[in-house]
Formats: C-alpha cells, sequence, structure tokens
C-alpha cells in the first residue's frame, strides 16, 4: 500500500457545547431521534392529523418546515396555495388533486402562490411528507368558494 492510498484521520470535530449568548450558555441541538411511537400529532381540519418538524428550530419564522401528514379516506380538502415553496412526497395510499392522480412514491412542487385542488383523498387514506421551504409561510390560503365560505363564516 503506497502513501497516498494510507486510511486518514478523521478531523477532531467540534462537540455539541453550546454557543455563548452575552454571559448565558446556550445549547445547540445537533442531532435528534424521534420515534413513531413519540411523534406528536395535531388533530387539524378536513380529516387530518400532521405532525410539524422545523429544520431550524431556533428560528420558527424562516426555519424550513417538515410536515408529516395522515388524511383520512375519502376526505376532499378545498383549493388553496401557499406563500412559498414546497415539496410533497407520497408516502402511501392515493390523492387526486384537480384531475391529476398521485400515488405512493410520487411527488409534487409547487411554488409560491401556485394555486391547486381540491385535493380528494383515495379510499386507502394518504400519508405525505410535505416540505416548506419557510415555516411561517407555510398555512394554506383557501381560494375560489372556499376563501368566500372561510370570510363569510368570520
Amino acid at each position: 500500500m503506497n502513501a497516498s492510498s494510507q486510511p486518514t484521520a478523521a478531523p477532531d470535530l467540534p462537540r455539541n457545547t453550546g454557543i455563548e449568548v452575552g454571559a448565558q450558555k446556550v445549547a445547540t441541538m445537533k442531532h435528534k431521534d424521534i420515534f413513531a411511537r413519540d411523534i406528536e400529532w395535531i388533530a387539524g381540519d378536513e380529516g387530518v392529523r400532521f405532525a410539524q418538524f422545523l429544520l431550524d428550530p431556533n428560528d420558527a419564522e424562516e426555519s424550513p418546515a417538515v410536515i408529516l401528514a395522515k388524511f383520512e379516506p375519502g376526505e376532499e380538502i378545498h383549493p388553496h396555495t401557499h406563500a412559498c415553496n414546497y415539496l410533497e412526497y407520497i408516502v402511501q395510499g392515493s390523492q387526486k388533486v384537480g384531475k391529476i392522480n398521485f400515488e405512493a412514491g410520487d411527488v409534487r412542487w409547487a411554488a409560491a402562490g401556485t394555486g391547486y385542488g381540491p385535493i380528494k383523498i383515495g379510499l386507502e387514506g394518504c400519508t405525505v411528507l410535505i416540505v416548506f421551504e419557510t415555516a411561517s409561510k407555510s398555512a394554506p390560503i383557501l381560494l375560489g368558494k372556499a376563501r368566500g365560505l372561510a370570510a363569510a363564516a368570520q
């Protein structure tokens, strides 16, 4: 074995010791395991349960958000948009968005302000993993008749 094929030692990596903010030491998160049994599910509207994970828990406004959502069979989600880019991966089940069917393994991507829907959930339900560019801009913005009905209800 020549010198160039010798394994090199791993560099010394900094430990998770925290950062100084003024005179106070603040812990920083470097790694977190979340097991299925520990996911905190939130009941949403229209037959959906979801869990939200921020990629930067210290900056809830600007952090990208990852949403794991489970939709009940046969539910229909009103047409809407979001104020940021997003990507959705169909983990399990199916959904029809407008006239297009999506099944497990399919990916949807939409730019901020792109309207879509209604979303009709398949008979087996649907589980999706959604990544929003900015957590504070991820809330759905209703479109069309759904917007009018929501405004009238307030």
